[in-house]
C-alpha cells in the first residue's frame, strides 16, 4: 500500500479546480488500495485535523501573507513527517514548493495553474526562480500540454495526466431537470447553456457576455454559476444584450451544482488560460456538448462536430458563431458523444491506475 502526503492550499469544503482534483484523485487513489493524507490550509469553523471521507486532513494556520505560505507549510511537514510516514509527497500548486528541502521522501509536483504561464510569458527573473523550483521533484505531472511544456532542463520525470471527474455522479436526472426548469420559468423549446466559472479574467466570462449581441438563436438563455470581480461588469453586458434570457445564481459548493446540469442542454467554456478543466468534464459527463476556446486542455476534450466546437480566445463574435453552429447541429447526439468520451478516458478511476503507475517510477 503506497501512503501519499498531498499538500494543497486548496481542499473541501472550498470551491475550485484545485480542490476538486485533489479530492477526487485521493478518493480513487483510496479505492485503489493507496493510504492518503492531506495538508491544507485552516479555515474558519473547521478542525485544525479532521478525517474527511477517510482521508486525515491536516489544516495550517497561513496568517502572515502569501510569500510565507511555503515557510509555514514545509515547517509543518517536517514537524509531522515522523509519525505521518508517507511513502511520497504530492504537491498541487507552486506556493508549497517554495522553502521545501526534504531528502529523503520523493517528491511529485502538479503543476495546475495559469500563474506558471503569466510567470513564463513575462519572463525576467521568473525563469531562474521556476528552474529552482521545478528541479526539486522527481516526478513532473501537469493536467495539459500547456502546462507541462516547461522551456527548460529539468531532472524530474515529466508526464501529462488529464483531470478527471467520478463519471457517475452527473449522469441525467430527468426528474431535476424538471424540476429545475420549471423553476426558472423555462419552455420545452428553450434551450439552456450553462457556465460554471469563478467570473475572473482567466475564465474568459466576459467575453461570453460581449458575445450575447451576436447570438442569433432565439432560443437560447444562459445559466451562470460563480462570482468573481467581474460579476458586476458581466450583468451590465448581459442587461444590455440579453435581458430576460439570463440566469445568474452566484456561487454554490461543488455538490450543489451538480444537479444544474440535468436542466442544461449545452456548456460553454469561454476561457483564456485552462488546463484539462473540471467543469468541462463534469458537463461532458453528463451529456453536454461544449464550445470551448483554443486555449490549454480544451481542445483535449472538445472536437468539432463531435463533442462540441472549438473557438478563437477573446473573440465574442467568433465565440457566438460556434454557439449557433451547435445549435444548428444534433447538439443532444453531441453530448452523447461527450458523455462517452469522458467515461473512457477522463474517469478518475482511470486517471488514479495512470497516477499510480507514475508513483511507482520515482519509489
Amino acid at each position: 500500500m503506497i501512503h501519499i502526503l498531498m499538500v494543497s492550499l486548496d481542499f473541501i469544503p472550498t470551491v475550485g479546480g484545485i480542490t476538486a482534483h485533489v479530492y477526487e484523485l485521493s478518493q480513487a487513489l483510496k479505492y485503489h488500495g493507496c493510504k492518503v493524507t492531506v495538508i491544507t490550509r485552516a479555515l474558519k469553523g473547521r478542525e485544525n485535523f479532521e478525517v474527511i471521507d477517510g482521508i486525515d486532513t491536516y489544516r495550517v494556520n497561513l496568517k502572515l501573507f502569501g510569500a510565507s505560505y511555503g515557510f509555514v507549510i514545509n515547517r509543518f511537514i517536517k514537524k509531522h513527517l515522523k509519525s505521518i510516514a508517507p511513502d511520497l509527497i504530492h504537491i498541487h500548486g507552486m506556493r508549497p514548493l517554495e522553502f521545501y528541502s526534504i531528502k529523503d521522501v520523493p517528491l511529485v509536483y502538479t503543476n495546475h495553474t495559469s500563474g506558471y504561464l503569466k510567470r513564463i510569458k513575462k519572463g525576467g527573473y521568473r525563469i531562474p526562480m521556476l528552474k529552482r523550483l521545478f528541479n526539486k521533484p522527481q516526478l513532473f505531472l501537469a493536467p495539459s500540454e500547456e502546462l507541462l511544456d516547461v522551456p527548460f532542463e529539468i531532472n524530474a520525470i515529466k508526464t501529462y495526466i488529464p483531470n478527471g471527474v467520478i463519471s457517475k455522479k452527473f449522469e441525467r436526472n430527468e426528474t431535476e431537470r424538471k424540476k429545475i426548469r420549471a423553476e426558472l420559468g423555462l419552455e420545452d423549446d428553450d434551450i439552456l447553456a450553462i457556465l460554471t466559472r469563478r467570473m475572473v479574467w482567466k475564465n474568459g466570462v466576459k467575453y461570453l457576455a460581449e458575445a450575447t449581441k451576436y447570438i442569433t438563436n432565439k432560443h437560447l438563455k444562459l445559466l451562470f454559476i460563480g462570482h468573481g470581480e467581474e460579476y458586476d461588469d458581466i450583468k451590465a453586458l448581459l442587461e444590455e444584450n440579453f435581458e430576460g434570457r439570463y440566469f445568474m445564481l452566484g456561487a454554490m459548493k461543488h455538490d450543489e451544482i451538480i444537479r444544474y446540469y440535468s436542466a442544461c442542454d449545452i456548456s460553454i467554456l469561454p476561457s483564456l488560460m485552462e488546463a484539462t478543466s473540471i467543469s468541462g468534464l463534469e458537463a461532458m459527463a453528463a451529456s453536454l456538448p461544449i464550445v470551448g476556446t483554443k486555449v490549454g486542455g480544451i481542445p483535449e476534450l472538445v472536437k468539432d462536430n463531435i463533442t462540441g466546437f472549438l473557438c478563437e480566445p477573446e473573440n465574442p463574435k467568433d465565440l457566438a458563431q460556434k454557439i449557433d453552429l451547435l445549435l444548428s447541429c444534433d447538439y443532444k447526439q453531441l453530448g452523447q458523444n461527450a458523455s462517452k468520451m469522458v467515461q473512457e478516458h477522463f474517469d478518475w478511476n482511470e486517471i488514479a491506475k495512470k497516477t499510480i503507475s507514475e508513483y511507482k517510477k520515482v519509489l
